[in-house]
């Protein structure tokens, strides 16, 4: 490792207010969690007895922190995510917090099943009490990769599940390609939003970190050298994206495939279990409503994963550049090999005139998020990194972990291949 840690000033900054948060969270000892019990809730609209925002009690939540957590904003690839690592790796068994870290999507999506799974007990008042002590239990300590909000389902639970998670006492570390003020900037519903920045200003110090004009992820690229996983449409790469495909499958059987997960059926055009590999189409992956969950399934039932035909994208396809940022986060996350083919490179895919501030939108911002990662996931150091399928090497115990199923469709030459 020798070496490959520099000094870097704005990275210093970041961490001198989480080695301030650090010696709190030594200092102090974490909240003691007591039951949530909604109070008798008058007379509610049924949209805020749908997502649970009847009244509570003040018994609910007690405890607030003496101090504030980090919220850490700035530029693809300037440390970010280095620093909120290094720091949650220093809250030891010295500390007694208990912690957890997790990507913004994966810890909105579990929130929703939760709301999902509490909605379904009956009780409206007390689904986001449950919901509050479910996270609460599973880390006092916070640390959110990759804050963003595009969704206004999201915008509208996050005040209600933060005023919770704060007034119990826990502890918030964010970092975000965009400083509070601009989070869900445009979005749907917004003025409902501005609450929340206004809490997420007064529980975290915010540090940014906009000035650093050094993408870290492109400097690995550089000295580490890359393999080729991403293709134009000339013809020559067409024919090479093709051959890679074919010699990764090697003499394996290749065959439409299904995953399922909450209930919802994910088709694979091509794919090969026994290898770990699947083929997509942009017009399967990006144009159809699938979401992280579905890409979430993806990435953990499959190691190796091709996407051809991604086409230039503009605002009147903000649809699919949503999803195509959430895709490649998904994959990212599971140390995915992703093995791209489109139109042009990744970085002029979206055709957009930034600077227009009248189509000024999350997803182009985060876009060139995207970018980045797709250039880290084509350095060797990346392509290198463990498959994280969250599982066992038995397919079957893969699967019933990952809560899908696999059926793929008989293929002639091979009976091996298939799995129920």
């Amino acid at each position: 490792m020798k070496g490959n840690i520099q000094s870097d000033p704005h990275q210093v900054v970041a961490l001198k207010e989480l080695e301030r948060l650090r010696k709190n969270l030594m200092q102090h000892k974490p909240p003691q969690f007591t039951k949530a019990t909604p109070s008798t809730p008058p007379s509610i609209n049924n949209t805020s007895s749908w997502w649970g925002f009847g009244a509570l009690s003040t018994e609910v939540f007690t405890l607030k922190n003496p101090f504030h957590g980090v919220y850490l904003h700035g530029g693809v690839g300037c440390g970010k995510t280095f620093c909120m690592n290094l720091f949650y790796d220093s809250i030891d068994n010295n500390c007694s917090w208990s912690k957890q870290k997790v990507h913004f999507h994966k810890f909105m999506l579990r929130v929703h099943q939760e709301m999902h799974a509490a909605r379904g007990k009956g009780n409206a008042d007390a689904i986001m009490p449950t919901v509050v002590n479910s996270v609460a239990a599973r880390g006092a300590l916070i640390c959110l990769d990759e804050f963003q909000v595009t969704d206004v389902a999201d915008a509208l639970i996050l005040q209600r599940l933060f005023t919770g998670l704060w007034d119990k006492g826990c502890v918030l570390v964010a970092t975000s390609n965009r400083p509070p003020q601009d989070l869900y900037l445009n979005g749907l519903q917004r003025a409902r939003f501005l609450p929340f920045i206004d809490l997420l200003r007064e529980e975290c110090n915010v540090v940014s970190m906009d000035e650093s004009e050094t993408d870290y992820r492109l400097v690995q690229k550089l000295e580490s050298g890359s393999i080729p996983v991403y293709f134009t449409n000339e013809a020559s790469e067409k024919k090479a994206f093709d051959k890679l495909f074919y010699d990764l499958v090697g003499s394996s059987a290749v065959a439409p495939t299904q995953l399922e997960t909450c209930g919802r059926k994910i088709v694979v055009p091509q794919a090969t279990l026994k290898r770990g590999i699947c083929r997509f189409d942009f017009t399967d992956l990006c144009k159809k409503a699938l979401g992280a969950a579905d890409y979430l399934v993806i990435g953990q039932s499959f190691d190796t994963v091709f996407v051809e035909n991604i086409p230039t994208l503009t605002l009147n396809e903000i649809n699919w550049i949503r999803r195509f940022i959430i895709f490649v986060d998904a994959m990212y996350e599971s140390n995915v090999k992703l093995i791209l083919q489109g139109a042009k490179p990744a970085q002029e895919l979206v055709q957009v005139d930034k600077s227009d501030t009248g189509t000024s939108h999350d997803e182009i911002f985060a876009f060139d998020r995207t970018v980045s990662r797709l250039m880290e996931m084509s350095s060797a150091s990346y392509l290198k990194r463990k498959w994280k399928s969250h599982t066992s090497d038995n397919p079957a115990a893969m699967l019933s972990q990952a809560r899908a199923t696999v059926c793929v469709q008989p293929s002639l030459g091979d009976s091996k291949e298939r799995r129920q």
